[in-house]
């Protein structure tokens, strides 16, 4: 018999979060959002939570429909875990909240752990909208490798480097943040620039500076 506890209210927000409300069950969800993950490989990203603990939430979410697990033998390092089509709908619920919470990132990171492999859903969150602009720019956040398009008045952020950029930025993911979120220029980021710098610098303005 499960011991999670219910808000018992006949809600959508109620219900949705006696299933997604627990702590550390988002933060599963992310990394699962960028890729399948072994067991070992979400501990580690996910710094302070203990195995029993993480172990539970797999399992909580595996019941809820929301994460599969491959075949591999039970307790083999090859059990890979995956989002379900019910855990991958959750993207839009995780893009808005890290475009939310953008407020409380503008003073850095402090102590926090930073992980540049959140950077194409951070981006993602923050840049995909209208543009008034039409081009490519790789990103090399830490190496972690991304392509910013604009085509047809709205930006796509996607994985990995992909065909012919007119700009090429690299730098920290803290720092990539801070330009996105308008604390900082992009000339004054520390980032470097080749190529096209007004288009990589039009690319990652924030809203308020893209024009209708």
């Amino acid at each position: 018999m499960s011991d999670r506890k219910s808000y018992a209210q006949f809600c959508g927000l109620a219900r949705s979060l006696d299933h997604v409300g627990d702590r550390w069950t988002l933060l599963v969800v992310r990394e699962l959002l960028l890729g399948d993950r072994t067991f070992r490989e979400l501990e580690e990203a996910l710094a302070g939570v203990s195995p029993s603990l993480l172990a539970k939430r797999l399992a909580e979410m595996g019941d809820d429909g929301l994460v599969a697990r491959n075949d591999a033998p039970q307790r083999s390092p090859n059990v890979r875990y995956a989002l379900t089509e019910a855990g991958r709908a959750l993207e839009p619920v995780i893009v808005g909240l890290i475009r939310w919470g953008t407020r409380w990132m503008l003073a850095g990171p402090g102590d926090d752990l930073v992980d540049p492999r959140w950077a194409p859903l951070a981006l993602k969150a923050l840049l995909e909208d209208g543009a008034s602009v039409r081009g490519r720019v790789h990103l090399d956040v830490d190496g972690i490798a991304i392509t910013v398009d604009a085509l047809a008045g709205r930006r796509r952020v996607t994985p990995g480097h992909h065909g012919r950029a007119n700009a090429t930025v690299s730098a920290s993911l803290p720092a990539l943040l801070a330009v996105v979120a308008d604390a900082v220029p992009l000339a004054a980021s520390g980032a470097s620039t080749t190529g096209d710098r007004s288009l990589a610098t039009a690319m990652l303005a924030p809203p308020a500076q893209r024009g209708p």
